[in-house]
């Protein structure tokens, strides 16, 4: 098969996945092969590729800017007349690099142009931390803006897309392309304004809520108005308040978390209603709840995170129910409402998976451990929380608009993305979106030291054990990140590293404001920062005066988590372009991924290993490790099922619609 019959096969095969449609039999096999085929392609052929346009590009560096722009001219000519042939790519990647050079003053390696080479041809780069993914993404995005149909490109937050926004923005106007950032107190007008530019950076969040309140805005029937702003130009933007002009082209960074992690999420557009009896009853759950006891009346599965009413306490339930209003009479109105009680009290924790801030509950993602803004539990459950944090219940909301965050990126005719640990769920990528994971090698070698995991009995212990290590290395002035899963945990350990007169800064949902501010000082002589995952992405860590000769960075991660390439973000934090480092592991059988994941028995015979080997045992850092797989293996089957459930909604959907 030629290069040029693949490629069109590949674009056919791309296409199909994003449209949410199957494969079976041979075509399911010809998606495997092409698939293994892009993803394992040479990597020196990638790489022999990436020089030749890094000569072409500093071969431009004695050109005078009127020869320089006639190059730009030439190069956006020939994408604009055949946006996948190679020579087109290649000569404007590397008309786009050598403007990089002169806006920011620095040369992009090879392995960069290897990074914008892969997305610009439909493809995930995994890039590791401290590798310049920032500017890579400029490389794809200004070929797709030369199309003139407006190119997204997704960050973590409102600070880094005003950041990447303000950084670039030179680049992209030597390129004669305009750029700008949509952040959250914008309105309508101000929001036009941004999508008008050929490339608008912003959160997953702004684009996705953005399109479903468009969708509301449109005054035509769902599936037409869908259809009209996924694939038309600015002149679909005539009705009043909406504000995109089609959803053509994306670049997503950190790629896992938003197209995986987030991938089930639904978002849903929603207008609050007047508080309704059923916020007012879901403070009388609450207290009900809270008067159950555990065991005898109800049991709760933390493993499952699941709750069950037990036949005592359906009787106690008929109590109650006496002094009640008539509301509390049906057994199982009452028991559904006591059940969500129940969860919020013993399912959901404050400081880990959720934040209470400025008199309101502010879900936390897990992964990422930040703040999900507007984001909110359904069924009931987000009032039983407010009711348990003494806030007053919400009122319920009237869905106006919704989507799967996976559907939504599978609306986007072109689709690209980076991350610095995605290769784990490589598989994922590709059945969801049809997008290859391609990995692109470090500039410099990782020098950074990994040590085995040290494996204790129990919290205490291990707390106790890292404030030691956090000590001597502060005595001799080398900086230090540790890594805990939870608020909770990052502020009791703070907490316990303060008492024992070491100053340090703290970075969790609760601060993220400061988050970049913390982050960029992290790596400077006798720093030490406890921080959740949140720490693991966006903002690299720089080494101060004097730390490279002491070792550099030391990353402390303080839980495994479910997923190991949360914990690759975490580690990657030390050891950026060729920089010493050293990443540390202290794990105990108290850990919530023991408790999720691992049974009693589990827990007993790995407690009996220790006592018999001590911490540094392989054997029980092994079956830590075994269970970190075996937890990722769940979450990829529940993403898994959760997608098919979502497919089947979808094709049910479509068939009311056309019958």
């Amino acid at each position: 098969m030629t290069t040029f019959a693949r490629r069109e096969l590949w674009d056919d095969l791309s296409r199909r996945r994003r449209r949410g449609d199957a494969a079976d039999g041979w075509d399911k096999l010809g998606e495997w092969v092409l698939a293994r085929w892009n993803r394992r392609g040479s990597r020196a052929a990638r790489l022999e590729r990436a020089n030749r346009v890094h000569a072409a590009m500093t071969a431009m560096d004695g050109l005078d800017e009127f020869a320089f722009n006639r190059r730009i001219a030439a190069a956006r000519e020939e994408v604009r007349l055949g946006r996948d042939a190679a020579g087109a790519v290649e000569a404007a990647v590397a008309v786009a690099g050598q403007a990089v050079r002169r806006t920011l003053g620095f040369t992009l390696h090879p392995e960069q142009l290897m990074g914008g080479l892969v997305m610009s041809e439909g493809a995930v780069a995994e890039m590791a931390t401290g590798e310049g993914k920032t500017v890579t993404a400029v490389l794809p995005s200004a070929i797709d803006g030369w199309l003139g149909r407006g190119v997204h490109v997704h960050t973590v937050n409102d600070y880094l897309a005003r950041r990447d926004a303000e950084i670039t923005g030179p680049v992209y106007k030597r390129l004669g392309l305009t750029v700008d950032a949509i952040q959250d107190p914008m309105g309508p007008p101000e929001r036009r304004r941004c999508y008008s530019a050929d490339v608008t950076y912003g959160t997953a969040q702004q684009f996705i809520f953005d399109y479903l309140r468009d969708r509301v805005a449109m005054p035509l029937a769902p599936t037409l108005t869908s259809h009209l702003l996924d694939q038309v130009g600015s002149s679909g933007r005539d009705a009043d308040g909406v504000v995109q002009r089609g959803l053509f082209a994306a670049v997503v960074d950190e790629a896992d978390s938003v197209l995986v992690d987030e991938a089930t999420t639904p978002a849903i557009l929603a207008e609050r209603v007047p508080e309704t009896a059923g916020a007012r009853e879901h403070r009388v759950a609450v207290d009900i709840a809270r008067r159950l006891v555990e065991g005898r009346d109800f049991e709760a599965d933390v493993r499952s995170r699941l709750v069950s009413v037990t036949e005592a306490g359906r009787e106690r339930l008929a109590e109650f129910a006496e002094s009640l209003p008539p509301f509390w009479s049906g057994p199982r109105r009452r028991e559904e409402l006591v059940l969500t009680a129940l969860t919020a009290l013993h399912l959901y924790r404050r400081g880990d998976d959720y934040v209470v801030q400025n008199g309101s509950v502010q879900l936390v993602d897990r992964s990422t451990g930040r703040v999900l803004e507007g984001r909110e539990w359904q069924l009931g459950l987000h009032q039983a929380v407010e009711c348990k944090e003494g806030i007053e219940a919400s009122g319920d909301k009237r869905i106006t608009a919704r989507t799967g965050y996976q559907r939504f990126f599978q609306r986007y005719r072109r689709l690209s993305g980076m991350s610095g640990t995605i290769w784990e769920v490589r598989d994922e990528i590709w059945n969801n979106f049809g997008l290859p994971v391609v990995r692109v090698p470090t500039h410099r070698p990782v020098i950074r030291e990994h040590v085995p995991d040290v494996v204790l009995e129990d919290e205490a212990s291990k707390f106790g054990l890292v404030v030691e290590r956090v000590r001597e290395l502060h005595r001799v002035g080398r900086p230090v990140l540790v890594g805990t899963r939870s608020v909770i945990a990052s502020n009791r350990l703070a907490l316990a590293v303060g008492e024992a007169g070491i100053a340090c800064r703290v970075l969790n949902a609760e601060l993220e404001a400061d988050e970049a501010e913390i982050v960029a000082s992290a790596g400077e002589r006798g720093a030490v920062t406890v921080a959740t995952n949140m720490a693991g992405r966006g903002t690299d860590i720089k080494l101060g005066e004097g730390v490279l000769e002491l070792g550099g960075l030391v990353v402390i991660a303080t839980e495994r988590h479910a997923e190991r390439r949360v914990d690759r973000q975490l580690y990657g934090r030390s050891g950026r372009q060729g920089d010493p480092g050293r990443a540390e592991t202290y794990v105990s059988l108290e850990d919530a991924l023991l408790h999720e994941h691992a049974s009693a028995l589990v827990r007993r015979i790995v407690a009996g290993v220790l006592r018999i080997r001590g911490g540094s045992g392989q054997a029980a850092a092994r079956a830590v490790w075994s269970l970190v797989q075996q937890s990722a293996s769940r979450h990829m089957a529940t993403r898994r099922d959760a997608s098919s459930r979502s497919e089947a909604q979808r094709e049910l959907a479509h068939h009311r619609e056309t019958r």
